[in-house]
């Protein structure tokens, strides 16, 4: 299954003038971030272009749900030619389609606002496919726009990093996973013999019955003191990612601590997801999780 991960962002509004939080509200003061969301939604329906990184995305949004607005983040990429070629075609050369440097290649990618009546933050959630992410590009331009139209308040999205927020510091690490891509075969005397010419390797380390590595406060900082060092290197291979398996709510999830795209804190959603015909998450699967890992979030921070 193709890596799936979700980024988890807070929702945070202070005053203009001073930076003091602001609380949530249903009405006055706080409630500009309800009130902004759904104008913001609808007017992303067509397509925001960034020419500078080639890259677009537009919304298209399923029914609101409650305190919540989610849908599709419709994300593209152009500014290059390529030729669509079937692989099994003669002499595996037959261009089925060519590309041009104008057309957009679009994937759907999951998101999530969910605001409370009353709180700290609200929570922005959004799904990762394959290390592609709209995040930078979404959170960007509702940030600018909320900010450009309120004089009284700021919006500002923070991550949920698991080595600095309370919610994830004192949660216990079930297991360590390293991971490397693209590892040639010869690497694995005991896949020499196998199709495939380059691997993906994951290691991981559990401890045994009722034993821990400790929590997670603990484990992060040394994973990552470790990167580039012995600690990363297991029988000859050097591995570039690391993770944990750690307690989110009441079950263990997969959290991102050392690895490409500034993925601290990305949490590994793959094999919680149902794939479609297309290869993306079906949109009910992934809701599904979403609203799961948000849920957890609340339950920590003791939201309604």
């Amino acid at each position: 299954m193709s890596k799936i991960g979700m980024y988890v962002y807070q929702l945070c509004l202070s005053h203009a003038h001073n930076h003091q939080p602001v609380q949530l509200a249903t009405e006055g003061l706080g409630s500009e971030l309800n009130e902004f969301l759904p104008l913001f939604v609808r007017g992303k329906r067509t397509s925001m272009q960034n020419n500078n990184i080639e890259r677009s995305w537009r919304l298209v949004p399923e029914d609101d749900d409650g305190r919540s607005r989610h849908g599709i983040v419709r994300y593209g990429t152009y500014g290059f030619s390529s030729d669509i070629i079937d692989p099994e075609g003669e002499e595996g050369r037959e261009i089925l389609f060519n590309r041009s440097a104008n057309h957009v290649e679009e994937i759907p990618l999951y998101y999530k606002f969910w605001v409370p009546e009353n709180g700290n933050f609200g929570f922005a959630a959004f799904q990762s496919f394959r290390d592609r992410s709209c995040v930078g590009q979404v959170l960007g331009e509702l940030a600018r726009e909320f900010n450009q139209r309120y004089d009284n308040v700021k919006l500002t999205p923070r991550k949920v990093m698991p080595a600095n927020d309370a919610v994830y510091r004192n949660s216990p690490v079930k297991k360590l996973i390293l991971s490397k891509k693209r590892v040639p075969k010869d690497r694995a005397e005991i896949l020499r013999n196998l199709p495939p010419e380059e691997l993906n390797v994951e290691l991981s380390f559990s401890v045994l019955r009722n034993g821990r590595f400790g929590v997670f406060s603990d484990v992060a900082p040394q994973i990552r003191g470790a990167r580039g060092g012995a600690a990363f290197v297991f029988d000859g291979i050097e591995f570039d990612e690391a993770s944990a398996m750690v307690a989110i709510g009441g079950t263990y999830m997969k959290v991102g601590i050392v690895g490409p795209s500034n993925n601290a804190g990305v949490i590994d959603i793959s094999d919680d997801v149902i794939l479609g015909a297309n290869q993306h998450p079906t949109l009910a699967s992934v809701a599904e999780v979403t609203t799961r890992v948000i849920g957890d979030f609340r339950e920590q921070y003791g939201m309604r």
